[in-house]
């Protein structure tokens, strides 16, 4: 019986190249595909901001219609002095009324009006819906000086304010 001896094999190079480059490659799908959800993410909650912001110049106008059709006594006045010198003008159920509304599936509450302001300022929050937080929102409001009340010339957004907690 006679033992052949073969050479001693190198060791495989191709292997362990091929397994490299697999990785460099899985590494690279794997940035790319996080990069596409990261930029996804992005535009749903530029989405979502644009929404809440369409929500919010609704209900300002909505809010400012009402009060301009309803009361309009109470366009002079700051929300302060509203369930005071108010109730001369309104009765308190109009007043309450006004301080929350709906529009567009959305709950809002008045936070505060500032005629005194050049421009008015409006302040509304949008009740959280939905898996988004509550967002309040500012208009800056040209009042023209009419008598016996003033007349609404021009309502703009101004932006969101914030987040609500």
């Amino acid at each position: 019986m006679l033992c052949r001896h073969y050479p001693p094999r190198s060791p495989g190079f191709v292997l362990p190249l091929a397994m490299g480059a697999s990785m460099v490659l899985l590494l690279g799908s794997l940035s790319a595909h996080t990069v596409s959800l990261q930029v996804r993410l992005q535009g749903i909650r530029e989405q979502q901001q644009r929404q809440a912001e369409d929500r919010l110049a609704s209900a300002g106008q909505q809010w400012l219609a009402d009060l301009h059709r309803s009361h309009p006594c109470l366009l002079a006045l700051p929300l302060e002095h509203w369930d005071s010198q108010g109730l001369a003008c309104a009765p308190a159920q109009a007043i309450a009324s006004l301080k929350a509304g709906q529009v567009l599936g959305s709950s809002y509450r008045l936070v505060g009006w500032r005629p005194q302001l050049v421009p008015a300022e409006l302040l509304l929050e949008l009740a959280a819906a939905a898996g988004q937080p509550a967002r309040q929102g500012a208009f800056a409001v040209q009042l023209a000086p009419a008598q016996p009340q003033p007349q609404i010339t021009d309502v703009r957004l101004v932006g969101l304010q914030g987040v609500a907690p």
